[in-house]
């Protein structure tokens, strides 16, 4: 719970900050983040265990649900919305808070085990999020936007470790520290540019239908896909109960981040953030019963 608060507690800094001093620039602390901090989060958690065909059930399981729920938010987002809130209903929620709040809390929940399994599944989030999240937050597929996306650093850093950590070519402690430095400063800025966003937040601007979308489809479908899709497979009961965790997180702040890269109503990203992180708390209490 210590550590859910400490998150919490950066965003209120990236609020305060920007509403005392309306002057900072959000986007400066985006490309910040993207271009220069995440690269040193995707390489520290690539490289912390090695990669091999045993571990790879849980990013396997896990973006298959992923890919499966993205049949319903897309039909959903096509049926009822148009232009970018099209996008923002598809994607949104299926891009999930499995670092900065699913990793604790299966840590919480049991033990290193727990953690070490949230960490390979945030890993495929991770890759998830950059080569096929990213092409919705930026709309049509045009020559302008491909050259952001494969500017975009992390995608090949990624590659990179993967391909080292599979060729059992590994960093030693010394170098793992500096990327976790890295890393960890990486987790605080996102936080706080989540706070600066929801700083610009209208509250009688709110897209009520859009909320209500939002939270659906991370609170109703995502869990039953989830669950129905787990009772197929044989996996290790501890695997599919941190699956299932990751699968039920609210909607992470790297959509922000996105979102804001390509003027993808990055406000109402950002109200969905706090929102499915409002609900996440009494929502968690019920099904963590049937988990």
């Amino acid at each position: 719970m210590i550590t859910v608060i400490g998150i919490y507690l950066f965003i209120v800094i990236g609020f305060i900050a920007k509403k005392k001093f309306p002057e900072i620039h959000e986007k400066s602390f985006v490309i910040m983040s993207v271009y220069f901090l995440q690269p040193f989060l995707t390489l520290w958690g690539l490289m912390l265990k090695p990669i091999n065909l045993s571990t790879a059930n849980a990013p396997l399981s896990y973006l298959a649900i992923i890919f499966i729920s993205f049949i319903f938010t897309f039909s959903l987002a096509k049926l009822f919305f148009k232009g970018k809130n099209q996008n923002v209903v598809t994607i949104t929620a299926l891009v999930g808070n499995t670092g900065n709040l699913g990793i604790p809390l299966s840590l919480a929940l049991w033990g290193n085990d727990g953690a070490f399994w949230a960490t390979i599944i945030n890993i495929s989030n991770i890759l998830f999020i950059y080569s096929f999240a990213i092409f919705f937050y930026a709309g049509k597929f045009n020559i302008e936007n491909a050259k952001k996306i494969f500017k975009i650093p992390i995608i090949w850093v990624g590659i990179i470790a993967v391909i080292l950590n599979t060729n059992q070519i590994m960093f030693n402690s010394d170098i793992m520290k500096i990327l976790q430095m890295g890393a960890f400063s990486s987790m605080v800025i996102q936080l706080i540019i989540f706070g600066i966003y929801t700083a610009n937040i209208k509250i009688h601007k709110i897209d009520k239908k859009l909320s209500l979308a939002i939270v659906f489809e991370k609170f109703i479908i995502l869990p039953i896909v989830g669950y129905v899709f787990l009772q197929f497979l044989e996996l290790n009961p501890l695997l599919s109960k941190v699956i299932l965790l990751e699968v039920m997180v609210p909607v992470a702040v790297s959509n922000v981040n996105l979102a804001a890269l390509f003027n993808t109503e990055p406000e109402k990203v950002a109200w969905f953030v706090i929102l499915t992180s409002i609900l996440f708390i009494p929502y968690f209490l019920i099904v963590e019963k049937f988990i």
